[in-house]
């Protein structure tokens, strides 16, 4: 047993609740041990760490492109006329909305595009 290429153990207590969510889990899974499920969820799981500035930031040229919106829909309801430049506006801050809704689902679907094999032959 000195020489076993895996020689450092980890003990963990659960409730029983923890305990039979971890029993339905490992049922559900295609793993042949409990030990092969753990190591599965461990070592070949990613962590993610959201950047919420896109976020922040989509929500900032949401709020520029209704401010334009409701600003001509007052000029047309005034004066019964629209200006290029305010459509030009409009479109500019949708195209980069456009772009940032692009990037947020490529960034998702790359994060989501995982390998789905367990840790040891079957």
């Amino acid at each position: 047993m000195a020489n076993r290429y895996r020689k450092n153990g980890i003990y963990l207590m659960l409730s029983d609740e923890e305990l039979e969510v971890l029993e339905n889990k490992y049922n559900l899974s295609c793993c042949k041990s409990l030990r092969q499920f753990i190591m599965k969820c461990v070592l070949d799981t990613d962590i993610f760490v959201l950047d919420m500035e896109v976020f922040k930031s989509m929500s900032v040229d949401i709020a520029r492109a209704t401010s334009s919106i409701n600003q001509i829909a007052k000029r047309v309801n005034s004066t019964a006329s629209i200006y290029k430049s305010d459509i030009d506006d409009l479109q500019d801050l949708l195209s980069k909305q456009s772009k940032n809704i692009f990037n947020i689902r490529k960034k998702i679907f790359d994060l989501s595009n995982y390998d789905d094999k367990c840790t040891e032959e079957k």
